[in-house]
């Protein structure tokens, strides 16, 4: 792709958690960059039957190797995007409202967050590139999320010798929705740990941002500090974005094509017959002459 390394998203039609190869042969004619493999917690009745284990609770090694699949013959270029548990809102095997509670700051509960992390990589047979984690509650702390990313990378250099991109992914209900508390986090992690801020940043969703700015969006979007900037979920309320679309994708594809590096794009749709028109969405957005925002200059 010449404008951006796109994700293939965790369509419907794919087994949900499975294996990498499903998700590259589909991946791979796209261009596609990377695809998506899912690390939520427990977090259906299916799952809570397959596994034995309680709605929102950590994978344990055997439930790992009971919900993912195991292949030979990974291709070399195959590379792919951990999307970690969500926090939002499911119905447990009763019919009831509940909700995984990411603790980053629990210590103890982060050593096994990152246990399952790793017992899923290693089943699977690769390390992820990037890892996507989302903020939780406002029980976490920016200095929580920080201390967080900085533990998974640790992790994985001692586990495999890598050392993955770690993003957080903004979300209008949780603790990280704003483009002012994107900074404060973004200044966190640099007062924290500066060393990892070349492994660390933002997935930024600017559906997410728009719900929590509204009409402030344009003003919320200049804000967004460029350096944690490193990837991008492009959807309109999680269907395919289009131009009529009320979201104004001049803006956003504007600050896209102002970053140094080439972007990091999911198109964040979940039926396989809708993936390449996002992603020609996308390309025509990034090949339009870039658009000057109100309150810059040309």
């Amino acid at each position: 792709m010449p404008g951006a390394d796109y994700i293939y998203p965790n369509v419907t039609e794919m087994a949900q958690r499975g294996g990498l190869l499903e998700r590259w042969r589909l991946a791979e004619p796209l261009g596609c960059t990377y695809v998506e493999v899912p690390a939520d917690l427990v977090k259906n009745r299916t799952e809570v039957e397959r596994t034995g284990q309680d709605i929102g609770s950590i994978l344990k090694r055997s439930s790992v190797e009971l919900l993912y699949e195991q292949e030979a013959g990974l291709p070399g270029n195959l590379a792919y995007l951990l999307h970690t548990e969500p926090a939002i809102p499911r119905r447990d095997g009763h019919g009831r409202q509940a909700k995984a509670d990411l603790r980053w700051r629990d210590r103890a509960w982060l050593g096994t967050f990152g246990d399952m992390l790793l017992d899923i990589e290693e089943y699977i047979g690769i390390p992820p590139d990037i890892i996507e984690i989302h903020p939780g509650s406002r029980k976490n702390t920016y200095a929580d999320i920080v201390a967080a990313m900085y533990s998974l990378i640790v992790a994985h250099w001692n586990a495999f010798g890598v050392e993955p991109l770690v993003l957080l992914e903004n979300h209008a209900d949780q603790s990280v929705a704003t483009a002012g508390q994107m900074e404060a986090f973004w200044t966190t992690l640099k007062e924290l740990h500066p060393e990892i801020a070349g492994l660390a940043g933002i997935a930024l969703d600017p559906w997410h941002l728009r719900a929590a700015a509204s009409d402030e969006f344009p003003g919320a979007l200049r804000r967004v500090p460029p350096a944690a900037l490193k990837a991008f979920h492009i959807h309109n309320n999680l269907v395919p974005p289009t131009a009529a679309d009320r979201m104004p994708w001049q803006e956003v594809f504007s600050v896209v094509r102002s970053l140094p590096a080439r972007p990091r794009i999911k198109p964040v749709v979940y039926q396989e017959s809708r993936v390449a028109g996002a992603i020609d969405f996308c390309e025509g957005m990034l090949a339009q002459p870039r658009a000057v925002l109100p309150g810059q200059h040309s």
